[in-house]
C-alpha cells in the first residue's frame, strides 16, 4: 500500500519510530501530521538514559543515523567503551572495547533529549504536530503509539550524583528476576533501572539494586522513581491491515537486553519506504529487520536458560576478550538453530525491554 499525491499521512505517536517515519516521508514530498496524546514531545518518558547499541546491525550507529536521514554528529550522545558487570557474591569485572559498545542518549522533555532533537528535525522538514489527543489506530496510516499486552516490567529511578561517569550492568535473580539491571551515570545525572519478570513472591528488585550500589560505596540522591510495563511478541504477518504498525506497537524491539531504539527507528524507515511505494527497498529492509528481531528473541530465550555457572563463564569471556563487541555481533548472526528454537518456544516467553 502506498499513499499517492499530497493526501496527509497521519502518524499516531511521537516516539523515535514515528518521527523517523515522518522525517523520511516528508523528505520524499509527503505531508505528514504526527498526533501525540501527551502535551509535548517526550512527555511519556521519565528523563532517563538509554543506549543506542553498536552490534545488532552491519551499519555502525553513525552510519545508521545517516541512512535514516538524521544527523548523528549533532546529537547529544556519549560513546561507552567500557562498563562494569556485577553478579551476586562475585567481584565486579570490567569489560572494555576499542569500539563503542553503545551511545548514551537521554529521553524525555529536555532540550538535549533525542526526542526533542528528532522533533526539531521533523519541524525543519515541515512535519506538523498535534498534541493532547490520541489518534485511534484505525484512523492512523502509521501507528507508533507504544506497547501491546503487558507481560513484564521495569522499575527505575532518576538520580543525582557527584560520581564520575560510569556504566554498570547487573545479572541474576537477586537484581532482576529473569532479566537484568543497570546503572548509568552521565554528567552528574543517572538512571538505575531493573527490567524483570513479575513474581509476587519477590521483594521489589529496584530496592535491591539501590541498596547494592550504596553498599559498594556509590553516593547518590534519588530524584524520581518511575515504572512501566510492556511486552514483546513476534507477529506472524507484517501489516495485514491498512495501518502500518511500527516501533514497540509492531513488536519491533530488541528482545535480549532492550537496546531497541535502532530497531524502532528502522521500522519507521521501512514504513516510509512502503508508503512511498518503494516496495523493493521496503521488503529487503524489513527482511533484515525481522531476521535480527527473531534472532534477538532466540537470544533472550537462551539467556533466560543460563545457569549461574554459565553466566559466570560468559561474563569472564567478555572480560578477557580484546574485542568483546564481536562476541555480541556474532550472537546476532543468522543461525537456523536459533530461529527454530525461538519459533518453537516463543509462546511460552514474555520479555521486557528497557
Amino acid at each position: 500500500m502506498s499513499i499517492e499525491g499530497q493526501a496527509p499521512i497521519h502518524i499516531a505517536g511521537s516516539g523515535i519510530a514515528g518521527m523517523t517515519a515522518a522525517i523520511n516521508l516528508s523528505r520524499r514530498g509527503k505531508t505528514v501530521i504526527i498526533h501525540e496524546k501527551q502535551d509535548r514531545i517526550g512527555g511519556a518518558r521519565d528523563g532517563d538514559f538509554e543506549g543506542l547499541e553498536n552490534w545488532i546491525f552491519a551499519h555502525t550507529v553513525p552510519e545508521f543515523f545517516s541512512k535514516c536521514c538524521v544527523d548523528f554528529k549533532a546529537l547529544p550522545a556519549t560513546p561507552i567503551f567500557d562498563f562494569n558487570v556485577h553478579l551476586r557474591d562475585l567481584d565486579p569485572v570490567r569489560v572494555t572495547s576499542p569500539e563503542p559498545f553503545f551511545y548514551i542518549v537521554s529521553r524525555g522533555t529536555a532540550n538535549t533529549s533525542i526526542d526533542n532533537y528528532m522533533a526539531n528535525i521533523c519541524r525543519t522538514n515541515k512535519v506538523q504536530f498535534k498534541f493532547g489527543k490520541a489518534l485511534a489506530r484505525e484512523d492512523a496510516d502509521i501507528y507508533a503509539a507504544g506497547m501491546g499486552r503487558a507481560a513484564a516490567f521495569i522499575r527505575g529511578a532518576a538520580i543525582r550524583t557527584d560520581q564520575p561517569d560510569q556504566v554498570h550492568l547487573l545479572f541474576g535473580n537477586a537484581f532482576a528476576p529473569s532479566g537484568y539491571a543497570y546503572l548509568i551515570i552521565n554528567g552528574g545525572c543517572g538512571t538505575i533501572a531493573t527490567a524483570y519478570k513479575k513474581d509476587s513472591g519477590k521483594a521489589d528488585p529496584l530496592r535491591a539494586n539501590i541498596d547494592y550500589f550504596r553498599d559498594i560505596g556509590l553516593d547518590f540522591t534519588i530524584e524520581k522513581r518511575f515504572a512501566s510495563r510492556g511486552s514483546f511478541y513476534l507477529p506472524r504477518f507484517w501489516q495485514r491491515s491498512r495501518t502500518v504498525m511500527i516501533g514497540e506497537a509492531g513488536g519491533y524491539q530488541d528482545y535480549l537486553f532492550g537496546f531497541g531504539m535502532r530497531m524502532a527507528m528502522y521500522s519507521g524507515l521501512v514504513a516510509a519506504y512502503k508508503l512511498c511505494g518503494e516496495y523493493s527497498l521496503a521488503r529487503s529492509s524489513h527482511r533484515e529487520l525481522n531476521l535480527k528481531r527473531k534472532i534477538s528473541f532466540a537470544n533472550r530465550i537462551l539467556y533466560e536458560q543460563l545457569s549461574p555457572a554459565s553466566m559466570c563463564y560468559w561474563v569472564e569471556r567478555f572480560h578477557v576478550s580484546k574485542a568483546p563487541l564481536n562476541i555480541l555481533r556474532r550472537a546476532y548472526d543468522w543461525n537456523w538453530r536459533k530461529l527454530v528454537h525461538s519459533n518453537n518456544l516463543k509462546d511460552h516467553y514474555a520479555v521486557r525491554f528497557s
